[in-house]
């Protein structure tokens, strides 16, 4: 029996090849608006920014509870204790939380901006080290700053009023991070503009 051209069962052999034949060339783009209505809609939606902020924040804070507290009851020196928490950092922020916001980013390479050295490279993770010793510095002179001013307005010096503990510390470490990003942003902007510049002969 001939099957009809509407039988729903016959293979649509046009649309397979277009779909085996697909690339990134011939592959039509639709804007972020077009593709929304396609997707499952969620009662609770969380925008990129505050997962990429919890993110940074959560992995700062694990940071704070396995190496300061966890390593400062076997590292009796502060300095010792810095040193190896700094490595820790950048070796975490490398090859955790940095792969964890490439993961989630929608679309591709949208949370480079939350990444000093967005590059997936073998030398990241010096650079990553390095930052981390300058953020990790901030950090402690932010603690070592409010104890030394509560210290001389009282004359307790031997009080410690603000001791470290993963969620503060976490907070004042992505406030650091966040500063220096935006310094980035501003000598790239520069940068770009310098370029350009350039390139129109001004």
């Amino acid at each position: 029996m001939e099957k009809r051209k509407d039988d729903p069962y016959r293979i649509k052999t046009e649309a397979v090849e277009d779909l085996v034949g697909a690339t990134p060339e011939n592959t039509p783009h639709y804007s972020e608006e077009e593709l929304k209505k396609y997707r499952t809609k969620s009662k609770l939606h969380i925008s990129g920014t505050s997962k990429a902020l919890l993110i940074k924040l959560w992995f700062s804070g694990a940071v704070c509870y396995f190496f300061i507290w966890g390593l400062g009851l076997y590292i009796g020196s502060t300095l010792d204790l810095f040193f190896v928490t700094a490595i820790g950092m950048g070796f975490v922020k490398d090859i955790l939380e940095n792969n964890a916001l490439r993961w989630i980013a929608n679309p591709p390479r949208s949370n480079d901006k939350w990444m000093m050295f967005p590059e997936k490279r073998y030398r990241s993770l010096i650079f990553n080290v390095l930052y981390s010793f300058l953020v990790m510095f901030c950090v402690m002179m932010t603690y070592e700053g409010v104890n030394g001013a509560f210290g001389t307005i009282t004359g307790q010096t031997d009080v410690v009023l603000f001791g470290i503990e993963p969620v503060t510390f976490a907070v004042i470490y992505l406030l650091f991070d966040l500063f220096f990003l935006w310094i980035k942003r501003q000598f790239s902007k520069i940068i770009a503009d310098a370029k350009r510049k350039v390139e129109k002969g001004d």
